[in-house]
């Protein structure tokens, strides 16, 4: 799972040194690829800044994800439990517990030790990020409070950085969930401004025309939405079948007073 660039906020180590290697470790960890190299190189990294500094607890953090994504739970768990020896608020270890219980379907102790990691480190994208999405999944039938609340970790995500796209995007599908026609619309158009990155394909922006002439039909704006569905129909990615769909559209569109 990619996880984003931490922000160190946990036990942060003195030796410039180690903390260039810790960078470049997430940096490889990002980009670890099926072959495994960078994932090994990553390691590399990570020890090396242990090395320079031996109470860098998110380097051994981050040494648990690795081991967690090989499937080694018990390492990874020891990895995690001694990086909160050195520093109890490490988010990284406590995301890296939490996810543990979910793994082992304990998703209410996951909740708690996700909160208490937002609470100890209320500005960590990578905490933030994980507690909105396990807030919302469809198989935890979230209540409204939960939407509530994942609501306001990515508005926190959006004030670290307003050009995150993912947390835009998962605003405006909360906000569509609840009906909120005019906010859903306005993050679905940050979305449109970001455009695709390199880095997370996951949104196929072009089709967000889509989610946003949506929004505008809800809201009886309908030739705002009609110019929504052409911009859709003239950039690259639809289908014949998409097109033909929002052809149709724009003709139930134009009867509408």
């Amino acid at each position: 799972m990619l996880l984003g660039l931490a922000i160190i906020t946990s036990a942060a180590p003195q030796d410039d040194e180690a903390r260039k290697h810790f960078a470049t470790g997430l940096g490889l960890y990002e980009a670890h690829d099926d072959s495994g190299e960078s994932a090994a190189k990553a390691e590399a990294e990570f020890r090396r800044a242990l090395e320079l500094d031996p109470k860098f607890a998110p380097a051994l953090a981050y040494l648990g994800f690795l081991a967690a994504d090989n499937q080694k739970l018990q390492e990874a768990e020891d990895a995690y439990r001694r990086a909160l020896a050195i520093d109890s608020h490490c988010a990284e270890a406590q995301l890296g517990m939490a996810r543990l219980d979910l793994q082992a379907g304990r998703r209410a102790e996951a909740l708690r030790k996700l909160r208490q990691a937002a609470s100890d480190n209320p500005e960590h994208p990578l905490v933030l990020r994980e507690l909105a999405f396990n807030l919302t999944t469809e198989t935890s039938h979230p209540t409204r409070e939960a939407w509530d609340e994942a609501i306001r970790c990515w508005q926190v995500l959006l004030k670290l950085n307003k050009d995150n796209r993912d947390a835009h995007q998962q605003l405006a599908e909360a906000f569509e969930h609840e009906q909120r026609w005019a906010d859903a619309e306005r993050h679905y158009r940050e979305v449109l401004r970001i455009g695709q990155t390199d880095e997370d394909m996951d949104v196929w922006v072009y089709s967000v025309h889509l989610s946003v002439a949506k929004m505008l039909e809800r809201q009886g704006k309908y030739q705002e939405a009609i110019r929504e569905y052409e911009a859709f129909i003239a950039s690259e990615g639809p289908g014949d079948q998409e097109i033909r769909d929002a052809k149709a559209r724009i003709e139930a569109l134009k009867n509408q007073k």
